[in-house]
């Protein structure tokens, strides 16, 4: 008997299986889609395979699903179709077109690691095995029957090329012990039980190498983004990027005076309470962030207590800053449980030893906390712990830079005389996407916002970055006055 078979195919395991299908008696090979030469640029490994393929007179380019479909329509009596290396999710008509279906390949374990890039998050999650999984695919993403799996070995030095490699002579393997059964229907695949745990798409971004990470991460993702990815990067001081594509650990012959250190930065960030962190120094975290730093964060307060109108309320307040936390990347090292509006009455020794103890585990290089004029007594008393835990006899001998802020609602509710005044001595520019990231974190603290012209008004918080740009030279900006600065 034979079997009419429609292949949608790309990169190097796509050509894989049409050498397989064409070499098959018992396969007749109705068509064969692959992405057009137009859209190379966009796919990591593509190959034409119109181009390798030349004898092969059934093979058809496509921009995009709409274009399959239309092919389709004039083909009957499809037995089976193989979606082999494209990352398009499938309508309903082609996963219905075919008596049995449509296969799909997946070069990780299934159900456990549906989703994206599967290899390069493969070896940055430092796997010591994973599976290329012939399965049937539906209308969810890498879920359904599977047909079989292969298991694969990752050692300390595979890298992507290899393990795509791998992975294709897998499948290939895979298509060679399977794919007659399952066209006799004699194979009809299995539910395998387990959690799904998608990986997420890596962008161009995610390449970028930050020297303050430790050796091996650092390896891990040159490993992981080498050929055919765009390969993992650093930017030199022309702003030009350098790509590496090998690295090995070094010896202790190159450890010297002075050696290991470079730029990026330990930032802390001592607030009053939750949403302070957000409104007031929101963008300058986002962008520490962005240029590799690690930021901390500190929460004196839980900021609700005081509320008169407990409707008012937010019992989810410390649930907020986690929240805003992790949409930034920062990382929330203590939530401190003092009462809001009372920090006055809370022995100050007793804060500055907490906040002794957060300086003396995190070494930050910068420190930013409130502008100790501030109308609002806990944000005063913020300031004055983080100034007192950071003097410059202090036992941790930990000398950060500290930088105090402004908070809308607060600082510029103050008379405009002594000592209330914040006199900004120091601008951060925020890019359009950081600003941007601001504001949307903002949702996070939905309940702190106000309608304009309230400051905590996202309208106001614009306004104001815009008011700092323009005395600065920038677009947008937040403003800071330096309070102590210390050149070692």
């Amino acid at each position: 008997m034979i079997y009419n078979v429609i292949g949608i195919l790309g990169l190097n395991c796509g050509k894989l299986t049409l050498e397989f299908l064409l070499q098959n008696n018992i396969i007749n090979i109705n068509s064969i889609f692959c992405k057009s030469p137009r859209q190379a640029n966009e796919i990591a490994g593509y190959i034409d395979l119109k181009s390798d393929f030349k004898n092969c007179k059934n093979i058809f380019y496509y921009t995009d699903i709409k274009d399959i479909e239309r092919k389709l329509k004039n083909k009957n009596k499809v037995d089976l179709i193989l979606a082999i290396g494209i990352s398009e999710i499938l309508s309903t008509y082609i996963l219905k077109k075919s008596k049995l279906g449509v296969i799909g390949a997946h070069a990780a374990k299934l159900p456990e690691r549906p989703g994206c890039s599967p290899i390069i998050w493969a070896i940055l999650d430092k796997l010591k095995y994973t599976e290329m999984t012939l399965f049937k695919m539906t209308k969810k993403i890498d879920k359904g029957p599977i047909y079989s799996s292969k298991k694969i070995r990752i050692d300390n030095t595979t890298n992507s090329t290899a393990l795509r490699l791998k992975m294709d002579l897998a499948l290939k393997d895979l298509l060679e012990n399977n794919l007659v059964n399952i066209l006799k229907n004699k194979n009809k695949g299995f539910l395998r039980k387990g959690k799904r745990n998608y990986t997420r798409k890596r962008n161009i971004r995610d390449g970028q190498l930050f020297f303050n990470g430790s050796a091996e991460d650092i390896l891990l993702k040159i490993r992981a983004l080498n050929d055919p990815y765009p390969g993992a990067h650093f930017y030199a001081g022309d702003g030009n990027p350098i790509i590496i594509e090998k690295a090995r650990l070094g010896d202790k012959k190159l450890n010297y005076l002075g050696s290991g250190k470079n730029t990026s930065k330990n930032i802390l960030c001592i607030v009053a309470h939750p949403d302070d962190e957000a409104l007031g120094i929101g963008g300058t975290l986002i962008k520490h962030n962005y240029y590799g730093d690690k930021v901390f964060i500190v929460i004196l307060s839980e900021g609700e207590s005081a509320k008169s109108n407990s409707n008012l309320k937010n019992p989810e307040r410390y649930s907020n800053a986690q929240e805003w936390s992790n949409f930034t990347n920062c990382n929330l090292y203590k939530m401190l449980k003092f009462p809001d509006q009372r920090l006055d009455q809370v022995p100050l020794l007793k804060i500055v030893k907490l906040i002794e103890k957060a300086v003396n585990d995190i070494r930050p290089h910068i420190i930013y906390t409130h502008h100790p004029g501030d109308i609002n007594s806990d944000h005063q008393i913020a300031a004055q712990v983080t100034l007192a835990a950071t003097r410059p006899i202090s036992y941790h001998n930990v000398k950060p830079e500290i930088r105090a802020f402004e908070t809308p609602s607060s600082t510029d509710q103050g008379p405009s005389i002594e000592p209330f005044l914040f006199k900004p001595n120091f601008y951060i520019s925020l890019e359009k996407e950081i600003f941007k990231k601001k504001i949307e974190a903002l949702q996070f603290y939905k309940n702190e916002l106000k309608r304009y012209p309230h400051p905590r008004s996202k309208e106001a918080i614009t306004a104001l970055a815009k008011k700092r740009g323009s005395e600065s030279g920038f677009k947008l900006a937040e403003a800071l006055t330096i309070l102590r600065k210390h050149w070692d």
